[in-house]
């Protein structure tokens, strides 16, 4: 839900008046408006930059979690119709072999409980979701979301890299760039769609350093599927905007969006 935060508009250049001034004069660009400019640039990178398949052959961010890294189980369903990549595994979480015997409703209980003293956020999917979600996600793998403060909000950028999305604050990308590093790693967990026709999900949050309480990675999971999996115009239009017209993107629209389901 989105809290009565998210309604207190704020002045974003007003807010970072003197860094944009400062990254504008170390980038040797005449304004913050050319800044600007530059860093829409560069947070769309060109197509087949963003396709996630062509993406799988680069290193996966490794900050995030160190299950990042895990190989990719041969059996695992894919969804989505990816490649196999560097995304964790759910026999790396728990015994698939023992959780493949329970009926759908069960393992949804199961995963719930066995996180539930945990600083995750989980979630599970129907697989026909999911396969709305990855195929949205090849076209626009990229987007940023709208998080809510004690005053205004902050945007986060999102990637997909096949099956895990990975969230960094605007700010850092802006400042960071490809080095930005990765406060939240959402994973995606296809293994028993075929058989049980669902998705399971975890979100990990970064200690290098922490700046997500649950809360927040809550919100941030729960704009994913708000913008990848329900059907909805003004959002996919969003999305489309982003990517393939981004003159006409604007972060006020996404913020409205995100009110509308308070």
């Amino acid at each position: 839900m989105v809290t009565e935060a998210t309604k207190k508009k704020i002045d974003y250049e007003a807010k970072y008046a003197d860094k944009l001034k400062e990254m504008a004069a170390k980038k040797g660009v005449k304004s913050v408006e050319d800044l600007k400019k530059q860093v829409l640039a560069t947070a769309r990178p060109k197509n087949h930059e963003l396709d996630p398949v062509k993406a799988a052959n680069k290193p996966a961010p490794t900050t995030a979690s160190k299950a990042a890294a895990a190989p990719v189980a041969k059996t695992a369903a894919d969804v989505g119709g990816h490649m196999p990549s560097s995304s964790p595994t759910l026999d790396k979480v728990v015994r698939v072999d023992l959780l493949a015997k329970e009926d759908a409703e069960t393992i949804r209980k199961i995963w719930t409980e066995y996180h539930a003293d945990k600083d995750t956020v989980t979630a599970v999917i129907p697989s026909d979701v999911y396969t709305e979600m990855t195929e949205r996600a090849k076209k626009y793998p990229m987007f940023i979301v709208p998080l809510p403060m004690e005053q205004g909000v902050e945007f986060y950028l999102l990637q997909w890299n096949f099956h895990q999305v990975m969230f960094t604050s605007l700010l850092e990308y802006k400042t960071r760039g490809t080095e930005a590093r990765p406060y939240l790693a959402i994973t995606h967990y296809p293994e028993l769609a075929n058989d049980k026709g669902i998705v399971l999900m975890k979100g990990e949050i970064s200690d290098d350093p922490r700046i997500l309480s649950v809360a927040n990675a809550q919100y941030l999971a729960f704009a994913v599927q708000e913008f990848y999996a329900k059907k909805d115009n003004e959002k996919l239009d969003l999305l489309k905007r982003f990517h393939e017209a981004p003159e006409t993107f604007s972060h006020d629209e996404v913020i409205r969006a995100m009110e509308k389901l308070a």
